[in-house]
């Protein structure tokens, strides 16, 4: 019987002590929620692109589309403060690829900008000019200068809708070769131009050297281009950078130089002849 009574003690005061934190709980959110209620925006702290370089946007400009949703945030109510409208409104704009917006205890609206990472620039038929990110969104050319990032022109008739990702095949393929060039730091150094062909085939032109190097489409570059650096290792150390006037990696496990049309040096995976 004392066993039963020392449980049933034991079971008492641990329901005590729960209706104790749970009353507790109750009162800190409800003392906080009063608090949010009544709490005044101090200041705004807006930063964009945490661990990288800002292309686009800058502090002050995000703070000048804050003051055309809401206004001078320093001295608004919290409550009254969307928060989750601000997002959506700030994702909306064609440079920013994710935005958080909260308020901390302290009052201060805190903005997280992501933006957009462009890998290519393109100027169509049209004279229009636009950035592609990595997913393929259209980003208008605020005129910035991007040395790595490689241009595109020639047969280029997508027309920029900004904000919006690319709608033809042609498109999408740049997005996968400007993404693959900006990835790799041999080759965003050495390539500044993409030309589009009237077969919709693309040719590079180099920072270095006067030859051209024809891709043919998007599909296999890891391959294309392995067999490319191998090419510019062994052809280019015996032949020198000026003889070549085009190199050819469209067709699949094989380098073609030509240094004329009528001439033609072969290389494959194996080796370079």
């Amino acid at each position: 019987m004392s066993n039963w009574k020392l449980a049933l003690n034991k079971r008492q005061w641990l329901v005590a002590i729960l209706l104790i934190l749970l009353t507790a709980t109750v009162l800190v959110w409800t003392g906080l929620s009063r608090a949010s209620k009544n709490r005044l925006i101090t200041e705004s702290k807006i930063s964009i692109n945490k661990e990288k370089q800002s292309y686009f946007l800058s502090v002050s400009s995000v703070g000048q589309l804050l003051t055309k949703e809401i206004g001078n945030p320093t001295g608004l109510n919290a409550a009254n403060v969307n928060t989750m409208a601000l997002e959506a409104k700030l994702k909306q704009n064609p440079f920013i690829k994710k935005a958080e917006v909260f308020i901390g205890l302290d009052g201060i609206l805190n903005v997280k900008i992501e933006e957009r990472e462009p890998v290519i620039l393109i100027y169509n038929k049209y004279g229009e000019s636009y950035f592609l990110d990595t997913q393929g969104i259209m980003i208008p050319n605020q005129h910035i200068k991007l040395p790595t990032v490689v241009i595109a022109n020639g047969n280029i008739i997508e027309r920029l809708r900004p904000g919006k990702p690319v709608q033809q095949f042609l498109s999408k393929e740049m997005v996968k070769l400007g993404g693959f060039i900006a990835a790799d730091s041999l080759w965003s150094a050495q390539f500044q131009q993409l030309y589009v062909d009237n077969y919709n085939e693309f040719l590079l032109i180099p920072r270095v050297g006067k030859h051209s190097i024809v891709v043919g489409d998007a599909s296999e570059l890891a391959e294309k281009f392995a067999n490319l650096r191998l090419f510019y290792d062994e052809g280019f150390k015996v032949a020198g950078w000026d003889k070549y006037e085009q190199i050819d990696i469209s067709i699949r496990n094989q380098v073609v130089g030509r240094t004329s049309v009528q001439q033609t040096e072969q290389s494959t995976e194996n080796g370079v002849h």
